[in-house]
């Protein structure tokens, strides 16, 4: 099974983002696959909304996030896109929504270490994406701290 398409075909990347040390993480991977493969990278985070939402206050959570990817692409000349999405739909059904359609060559994740438990519980975003992804996902654990900058 061939993963990667060739070096002239590749596809963008894209990374799930959230204000975390592993969503940081998995971020700072894929800005060293993007600078090799020359390729453009889409940062995405989710806000699962209950009640419908002020414009004002979609308008401040994408400056927020913006100014958060902005910070982490700081003296770090790769393409980049930055979206927040907001929806009724779970933070794993909205990323993976967005993906389809597109042509990435991986989609990134950070995760934390639950118990099963606290997936039962809980949730996981991460394990929704990777089961429902179109494309082929690279999760990361940790703090990162084996990523060299």
């Amino acid at each position: 099974m061939k993963f990667f398409k060739s070096k002239k075909n590749r596809g963008n990347l894209m990374v799930c983002y959230e204000d975390t040390d592993v969503a940081k993480a998995a971020l700072r991977l894929a800005q060293k696959y993007a600078k090799e493969w020359h390729v453009a990278m889409d940062v995405v985070s989710t806000f699962k909304r209950e009640e419908p939402l002020a414009n004002s206050e979609v308008k401040k959570m994408e400056n927020e996030i913006h100014a958060q990817v902005k910070e982490q692409f700081k003296n770090i000349d790769i393409p980049y896109s930055a979206y927040l999405l907001v929806d009724i739909y779970s933070p794993g059904e909205q990323l993976v929504k967005f993906s389809e359609g597109k042509e990435y060559e991986f989609i990134f994740i950070g995760i934390s270490k639950r118990s099963k438990v606290g997936k039962l519980l809980f949730g996981s975003t991460a394990q929704y994406i990777i089961l429902n992804a179109p494309f082929p996902v690279i999760t990361v654990n940790g703090f990162g701290r084996y990523i060299k900058r």
